[in-house]
């Protein structure tokens, strides 16, 4: 089974699906910030698509234009020309002639340009104690079943929120405020967008076991 992870320099992904013994690849236009550069393709994805009959592709486009977080800078100059770039770019991920797709993405434009999401998910889901909304377009693939994979978790709290945290938000006040993952805060500061992006462990592992197990059987 040979699998590609567009669009991701974390590795984290393509480490759930080698750790199954699945020959995956993360693919960027950057270097990988993972262990294993020997797993990394570091070229243009249509290029990396090129390479091999790839079985299943998970894409992770850039969000930066499409995502409704950004809606205060929605009608800058020049935003709508990158919004349309990166909505075409998502949709040519999408209708590659790989079979098996999934492509990643906030809740955003695409959601109305193109269709709903066929899921959205959060890490708390899966055993991450933290809520980040991500939205799931499949091509050929099932849902991902919640499937809690940390004691801490239970199926009774897998639909309920998790706690937020309290972090400083560096104003004049310096007032506490609730804060979640989303929100891009932490104790030390602000999440940089690659901090942000990194897909959480639990999706990961749950993406690698789920369509892993559903790409064998095929």
């Amino acid at each position: 089974m040979n699998v590609l992870i567009a669009c991701e320099e974390s590795q984290t992904v393509c480490k759930a699906f080698r750790d199954l013994g699945i020959e995956a690849y993360s693919n960027d236009i950057q270097d990988c910030s993972g262990a294993h550069p020997e797993w990394h393709l570091k070229m243009d994805v249509f290029n990396a698509i090129k390479l091999k009959k790839w079985d299943l592709m998970i894409a992770h486009p850039p969000c930066t234009y499409l995502t409704y977080a950004g809606m205060k800078n929605w009608y800058d100059d020049g935003r709508a020309e990158k919004r349309i770039t990166a909505a075409m770019f998502f949709m040519d991920l999408y209708n590659s002639n790989i079979l098996y797709v999934c492509v990643e993405n906030p809740r955003g434009i695409m959601s109305k340009i193109f269709r709903n999401p066929d899921q959205e998910i959060h890490p708390y889901y899966f055993g991450d104690k933290e809520m980040k909304r991500t939205c799931l377009w499949l091509k050929n693939l099932p849902k991902l079943n919640y499937q809690i994979q940390n004691d801490l978790f239970s199926l009774k709290t897998a639909t309920t929120h998790p706690l937020p945290s309290f972090v400083h938000i560096r104003k004049k006040t310096g007032k506490l405020k609730k804060r979640y993952f989303v929100d891009g805060f932490t104790n030390e500061g602000i999440r940089t967008s690659k901090e942000k992006s990194k897909t959480f462990p639990s999706i990961a592992r749950a993406m690698a076991e789920q369509w892993g197990n559903f790409l064998l059987n095929q």
